[in-house]
């Protein structure tokens, strides 16, 4: 699927893959181990996509366009990296995460250095309206996860909520990268730039929700990652928080005594949870949530003439919605 839509911007793409791989060049030794390491699960780099299709639709992929796509997935890969130091995480995309390969220290320096491209990238880009994108990214970006973080102490069932966390942590990257991407084609509307952004943030949650049903049904051949990982941070997701919603006062109660009695949750609390989410059909519910922001991300496409760059679009949601890892 992805590899089709890739299609309409190859001669786009291979321009950017050019660049973006001579980021990844450094004398230090170590640098370059890493490097390699995350070379080799790069991901899908949906984010640079985004961006080369919206400026296409906005009037054509520039300079400028190539430079932001690289600099919003290099700031994608350093949330990635950071994040794993934050949550322990001892896998991403199928290997080692690179913190449990090379140690925190090295992975957060790592990340520093990729931070450090970004800023010097940034100089070539003379757009103060993406500049501020960036700005505002960065800042979302972390304030997600500190929310997260908090709800994890004080737990909260409120959808409103949940929202706003992943809205920060992983639907604002999406919506930069469409914002960005019209901002650096010539002469975009205001309209434009906010149905793009609208269709990226709504993108984003989309995504953000199929990796929270994951984490309820999936097995780590499947995705790269463990089983109840969510759970076991004491995060509450959307899975919950539906299943909660159907759920008991006894049962509810018996969800607040877990979460707040158990310093670490066993392995039998984390049994408990999966079971009790599959019970009270919090996946169905979830996915039924994402169809309909599908939807809802279709309509912001409708004022957009180019039928070819549209469909494909609204075929990234629903390959967002069906994925299976």
């Amino acid at each position: 699927m992805v590899s089709k839509i890739k299609e309409l911007i190859n001669d786009e793409f291979i321009e950017f893959s050019q660049l973006y791989n001579e980021v990844f060049f450094a004398k230090n030794s170590l640098l370059l181990k890493v490097y390699g390491h995350l070379f080799n699960a790069k991901g899908k780099q949906l984010r640079p996509i985004l961006t080369l299709l919206a400026a296409k639709l906005c009037g054509g992929v520039t300079k400028t366009t190539q430079y932001a796509a690289i600099i919003l997935e290099l700031l994608h890969t350093v949330s990635l990296i950071h994040d794993d130091v934050v949550d322990e995480a001892q896998v991403r995309r199928g290997q080692g995460s690179v913190n449990a390969v090379f140690g925190n220290k090295v992975a957060v320096l790592s990340g520093d250095y990729l931070l450090s491209q970004v800023f010097e990238l940034s100089t070539k880009i003379d757009n103060k309206q993406i500049s501020q994108s960036f700005a505002h990214l960065g800042a979302m970006l972390a304030e997600g996860e500190l929310i997260q973080l908090q709800n994890a102490k004080q737990p909260t069932f409120e959808e409103e909520r949940y929202f706003d966390v992943i809205k920060k942590k992983t639907a604002v990257l999406f919506s930069s990268c469409m914002q960005c991407g019209a901002f650096s084609a010539k002469n975009p509307s205001e309209q434009q730039v906010k149905a793009l952004m609208e269709y990226g943030e709504i993108l984003g949650l989309c995504f953000q929700i199929k990796d929270d049903i994951f984490d309820y049904q999936a097995d780590l051949r499947q995705i790269g990652k463990p089983v109840g990982n969510d759970i076991r941070e004491k995060k509450i997701t959307l899975p919950l928080i539906c299943a909660y919603q159907k759920a008991t006062e006894e049962e509810r109660s018996q969800v607040f005594l877990r979460l707040t009695q158990e310093s670490e949750l066993s392995e039998e609390s984390v049994a408990w949870f999966l079971k009790f989410v599959k019970e009270h059909d919090g996946i169905a519910l979830a996915e039924e949530k994402n169809k309909k922001l599908l939807l809802q991300a279709t309509e912001r496409l409708s004022s957009f003439e180019n039928e070819e760059i549209k469909s494909s679009l609204i075929e990234l949601l629903y390959f967002v919605i069906n994925r299976e890892k």
